[in-house]
């Protein structure tokens, strides 16, 4: 059975705090990777947990294949009202990743850059439905990690979100039956699956309030290049 991700919220920001970042990236990226640094070396390893952009291409096709909901073509084939608006995957055939700013969040005044896995959107309700996705052999608590949340409670601060009726944020982590042979390993479709999805509503006051605090202690670092 999987366990929790155990955390103390007031003991978290603590931490946060003693271990605000030297320098900060206007990214949402950068912002998950403090995040992520504030418990790496007791909860895992961050190559193994960070790395996967070489293989998001086939995840986006196996997704495809066993749902289908990450294609347009299907969801008009079945009359669905929603549609895939952003595809931030590495996938073959696109020259860059587009990437969105979030006036409402700066880092040193300057607006945060993001571009999410995959972001629906259902006109007719007004409703957003945001993917981020991650690659990973650890094993997955049952609420997932606090870097995956706030990259995704970023996310949520998208225009497109803050003027939906209703958003939700999902964090999938897929991985490998089987053992992997190592960095130069040739993924096998067969093998590749989806580990956990996880979905949460951003606007909760709980969620909110916590990552705006981790937040507000990132965003109040110096940018790279001007440390003293």
């Amino acid at each position: 059975m999987q366990l929790p991700f155990e955390l103390v919220p007031s003991a978290f920001l603590r931490r946060a705090q003693r271990m605000a970042p030297s320098a900060a990236e206007a990214t949402a990226s950068g912002f998950a990777s403090w995040l992520y640094s504030l418990y790496s070396n007791e909860y895992g390893d961050q190559e193994d947990k960070e790395r996967g952009r070489e293989i998001e291409p086939k995840i986006f096709a196996r997704r495809r294949e066993m749902q289908g909901s990450v294609n347009d073509d299907f969801l008009r084939s079945i009359d669905s009202g929603w549609r895939l608006v952003h595809n931030g995957l590495h996938v073959p055939g696109q020259d860059h990743v587009p990437w969105f700013t979030i006036g409402s969040l700066r880092v040193n005044g300057e607006p945060l850059r993001a571009s999410p896995d995959l972001i629906y959107h259902h006109a007719r309700f007004n409703e957003v439905l945001i993917v981020e996705i991650k690659h990973s052999y650890m094993s997955i608590p049952s609420n997932l990690w606090p870097n995956v949340w706030g990259q995704l409670w970023c996310y949520s601060q998208l225009d497109i979100a803050r003027t939906a009726d209703r958003v939700t944020v999902i964090g999938e982590v897929w991985g490998e039956r089987g053992l992997w042979l190592g960095r130069d390993r040739d993924y096998d479709d067969d093998v590749l699956h989806m580990r956990a999805s996880v979905r949460r509503n951003p606007r909760s006051p709980t969620f909110d309030r916590f990552f705006r605090a981790l937040f507000d202690i990132y965003s109040s670092a110096p940018p790279p290049g001007q440390v003293d």
